[in-house]
């Protein structure tokens, strides 16, 4: 039998009737490892000091949408205690779950946690101009993709076009990531 399926009846491969429950740290979690160790981005070793940059653009970008995409798993209870302030409330809880989630990847790695803080802190940016899109009904990942010239400028056009291409691509593969990851789990605390 394949992994994530169970018999329950006499049909070999039938999905099981019930996901399994986790919490949004477990999700993160998931998440966190999945994207810092098996990213395709990641099997790429720096060449130079400003390939190093862009690798790491590249892990706080994914992160990011990570994060972003992850704070509809915020439960409800959890941003009704601030009435008026939902929204605030889920990015808050959101976050903190995040950031617990990823000092305890980098502590698992051996890894100073305080590094944790540290990309959560780079990641500010990403944050920031995404929601700044969102509200000003602009595309966010244009708006990520503008930080990240920012941080890393293109040395030429066709790297300027392998930019964009590459955010569109980390999108695609963070969003698959969080619909493969809602397709076996029940995000529930």
């Amino acid at each position: 039998m394949s992994e994530g399926k169970q018999k329950t009846s006499d049909a070999p491969d039938e999905m099981p009737d019930e996901k399994a429950r986790i919490s949004l740290y477990e999700f993160y979690a998931l998440g966190i490892e999945r994207l810092l160790l098996k990213a395709p981005w990641e099997l790429e070793r720096s060449v130079s000091a400003y390939h190093e940059s862009f690798l790491t653009e590249q892990r706080c970008l994914g992160l990011t949408m990570l994060l972003l995409l992850g704070e509809e798993q915020v439960s409800h209870d959890s941003v009704q205690s601030m009435p008026g302030y939902e929204d605030q409330a889920r990015f808050s809880v959101n976050q903190a779950v995040f950031r617990r989630a990823l000092k305890r990847y980098f502590e698992s790695s051996k890894l100073n946690p305080v590094r944790a803080d540290m990309v959560i802190e780079r990641m500010g940016s990403y944050i920031t101009a995404s929601r700044e899109a969102t509200q000003t009904e602009t595309a966010p990942l244009d708006a990520m993709y503008r930080t990240l010239t920012r941080r890393v400028p293109p040395q030429d056009e066709e790297q300027e076009e392998q930019y964009i291409s590459r955010v569109e691509k980390i999108y695609e593969y963070v969003s698959g990531l969080v619909e493969a990851l809602l397709t076996r789990y029940d995000v529930t605390s």
